[in-house]
Formats: structure tokens, sequence, C-alpha cells
């Protein structure tokens, strides 16, 4: 079975954003990174989910940060 390195995973989410929203302190966009996953992954059922969970969580709040419309989700259900 293939684990998910989330630590990995998570840095990577935050250095992502940190260049799509230049405009936000890295280390703001880590915490928030942070925050979400430690808010999303405990009841998370599905791994293999839980990064694209995070990475749209934070968008949200960057968006909400900037007064800007929510994004839109690529996520079905």
């Amino acid at each position: 079975m293939f684990l998910i390195n989330v630590d990995h995973v998570a840095a990577s989410i935050a250095a992502d954003l940190c260049v799509r929203y230049p405009t936000v302190a890295c280390e703001r966009i880590e915490a928030m990174v942070a925050s979400a996953r430690e808010r999303i992954e405990p009841t998370n059922e599905h791994p293999e989910f839980l990064a694209p969970l995070i990475e749209h969580a934070v968008r949200i709040e960057l968006h909400d940060l900037a007064g800007a419309p929510v994004p839109p989700t690529s996520a079905t259900c």
C-alpha cells in the first residue's frame, strides 16, 4: 500500500500558495495550511483527498482575507 507523506504535501501546498499569493507573508500561509490540516485531517476518511481539501480551505481563507470572491472548486459529489 502506498502511504502519502502529508508533511511533504503540506509543505508543497504552502510553497505553491506563497508563489500564487505574493502579497501574503509565507509564514502566514504556512500557518493557514497547518491550521487547515489540523481541522481536516482528524476526521478525513479518505487520505487521497486530504491535499485538495487543505488547499481549497486555505484558498478560501486567502480570498476572504483579500475580500475577493470564493474560488471555484472542481470537486463534485
